[in-house]
């Protein structure tokens, strides 16, 4: 079955593994023949992943970023958001278990490291933090990395790895989403920060992101090209993303 161009092949993947990596996010290891041909190159690429369906029913999709990837062994890895029934994806892994099949279609998009950039900016919510993840897992050692992220409390921060000298500020949104807050907004305003040789990523809520991206561009004067910013989801649309 082909979609509207090469990296929207649907191919098939098989749950290999679900495990919590904290109370509200779900690591789902997929593994498969096709996985192993994908042309994965950056971290923070996404795939979008077809849930299953009743007979009947098209399937429907939603975008997730590859948290993990090994071609030799055609194995990826996922993490899910839990918020409940709030959403198709949620729910499903909320019940997803080992032998559950998805069609994947991807990759797509992606963080590019520049080697010659010094210094890194991550700016996001929960739903970005296994880009932030990857990205601070690739980069070079001699580079700084400073990362603002919001999750709703301490028991879902996670550890970062990075060779990166690393500076992380976690903000906690408690019983609001994280992304909604306004206070990542507000610590990346209010933080000192050198934007001299800088790459940044913001991802996450919608209106958050145009904030904080026009905070760096228009009142930082950071170029736009030094800049990837995404909205994942937005309040009130039940399949926000933005177009890359």
């Amino acid at each position: 079955m082909k979609m509207m161009s090469q990296n929207r092949t649907l191919r098939p993947a098989v749950v290999k593994a679900v495990h919590d990596v904290t109370p509200h996010m779900r690591r789902v290891t997929l593994v498969g023949d096709d996985i192993k041909r994908l042309p994965v190159e950056h971290p923070a690429q996404w795939m979008k992943v077809f849930l299953p369906a009743p007979p009947g029913r098209k399937p429907e999709g939603r975008a997730y970023t590859i948290r993990r990837y090994e071609a030799t062994a055609g194995l990826m890895e996922m993490d899910f958001v839990l918020h409940g029934d709030n959403g198709p994806a949620s729910a499903w892994a909320e019940k997803a278990k080992v032998g559950d099949v998805l069609q994947l279609a991807g990759p797509r998009a992606g963080y590019r490291v520049d080697p010659a950039a010094s210094r890194h900016l991550m700016v996001g919510d929960a739903t970005s933090l296994p880009a932030i993840a990857a990205i601070l897992e690739a980069l070079p050692p001699g580079v700084t990395a400073d990362a603002f992220i919001e999750v709703n409390g301490t028991d879902e921060e996670q550890k970062l790895e990075t060779a990166a000298s690393l500076n992380v500020t976690w903000l906690h949104s408690s019983s609001e989403p994280p992304g909604t807050t306004g206070q990542l907004e507000l610590a990346v305003q209010g933080a000192v920060l050198d934007l001299s040789d800088c790459q940044a990523w913001v991802a996450g809520e919608s209106f958050m992101v145009r904030a904080v991206r026009t905070y760096l561009t228009v009142d930082r004067l950071l170029p736009s090209g030094r800049l990837h910013a995404a909205g994942y989801w937005k309040m009130g649309d039940a399949d926000h993303r933005d177009r890359d």
